[in-house]
């Protein structure tokens, strides 16, 4: 396997791990509930939030993180849509790691051997990248809903996070996108490579 394949390898794996990572911790936006508790929001998942036991108790803060209850319950269609759209391009980037580590470990040599595979894989991984980035730039529409102003004051609205701030796990989503986007092009850099097999080297690109 040639050097270039390596790094093409390590990167969609790196990238993999970041989407992965950044998707699941709901730190995309941080604000403060009731001037008690810092409140984090992703698209599906939240960290510290209000809960009134009765119409007559102050809310209370509930400290923990947690997914919403259905996926009818996320409090935004946009943040739903962003939810379902980046997801798929989880699904395709794992895929698409798990394909190239397969290849790479010799159980299929091919998809480094053949051109025609190398640039499927990399176009794969650019509509990966178009998916994630998508539902990013979905997300911050929904930023007008009842539960981001609690934290984030009455000014927040689409694409205006009020006194809120883009927390560390959107910018781990943001570093997966460049690195797929860094994929696809090595992807064709690998196809257009000329073979160089020797006879005890299948993979050699």
């Amino acid at each position: 396997m040639s050097g270039l394949c390596i790094v093409w390898v390590i990167l969609s794996t790196l990238a993999s791990i970041l989407a992965c990572t950044g998707f699941y911790l709901p730190y995309w936006i941080q604000g403060r509930l009731l001037g008690k508790a810092d409140a984090y929001f992703s698209s599906f998942r939240r960290c510290n939030y209000p809960r009134i036991r009765t119409p007559h108790n102050a809310p209370e803060i509930v400290y923990q993180c947690a997914r919403y209850s259905s996926f009818w319950d996320i409090p935004s269609p946009w943040w739903q849509a962003s939810t379902v759209t980046i997801s798929f391009g989880l699904t395709i980037t794992v895929i698409g790691t798990l394909t190239l580590l397969a290849a790479a470990t010799s159980f299929l040599p091919h998809v480094l051997k053949t051109p025609k595979h190398t640039r499927i894989l990399g176009s794969l991984q650019l509509l990966a990248a178009t998916m994630i980035c998508g539902g990013l730039i979905m997300y911050p529409i929904g930023w007008d809903n009842r539960e981001v102003r609690e934290s984030c004051g009455k000014g927040a609205n689409v694409y205006n996070l009020g006194r809120c701030s883009i927390s560390w796990s959107s910018y781990l989503l943001v570093g997966a996108v460049v690195l797929l986007m860094l994929c696809f092009g090595l992807s064709f850099c690998a196809a257009r490579h000329k073979p160089n097999h020797g006879p005890n080297d299948p993979l050699r690109i």
